[in-house]
């Protein structure tokens, strides 16, 4: 079964977040225990993806008491893509997606790694086009 690693899913729950109070006030600074609180995500991990993503660029980091995190780009350009390499790397479906045939015995007469190859692109292709500004919920008016 293909399905996103916790810290990939736990960044797009962050981004989408990030991106409905954005819309709202796109200034507004969000700290790392709001969106704990309300994915019920633990905060030394979700700390460590913001981190993660404010080195990507994917979000900026505001330090101190009063600081926090925005979205580094608007919405609408941040791909799941571009959250997924950032958090994992690179999709792989198969083990030799990064060019490392080592250990595997059918390398030299695999009639199938040409097909999956396709089929990753194609994969990633898609979570190219999906934004993260798709997938975010409209802002709740919470001030």
């Amino acid at each position: 079964m293909f399905s996103f690693t916790k810290r990939a899913d736990y960044a797009l729950l962050a981004l989408s977040y990030l991106a409905s109070e954005a819309m709202d006030d796109p200034l507004r600074l969000v700290n790392t225990k709001e969106i704990s609180d309300k994915y019920h995500i633990p905060i030394e991990m979700l700390a460590k993806i913001l981190q993660v993503m404010a080195r990507s660029g994917l979000v900026v980091s505001h330090p101190g008491p009063t600081g926090g995190y925005r979205l580094g780009r608007e919405a609408a350009k941040i791909s799941i893509s571009d959250v997924v390499n950032s958090i994992d790397g690179q999709l792989g479906i198969v083990q030799c997606s990064n060019g490392n045939d080592a250990g595997c015995e059918q390398f030299s007469h695999c009639t199938i790694r040409t097909p999956l190859h396709e089929l990753e692109n194609r994969m990633n292709g898609l979570l190219q086009q999906i934004s993260i500004q798709e997938i975010s919920p409209e802002p709740v008016l919470h001030r």
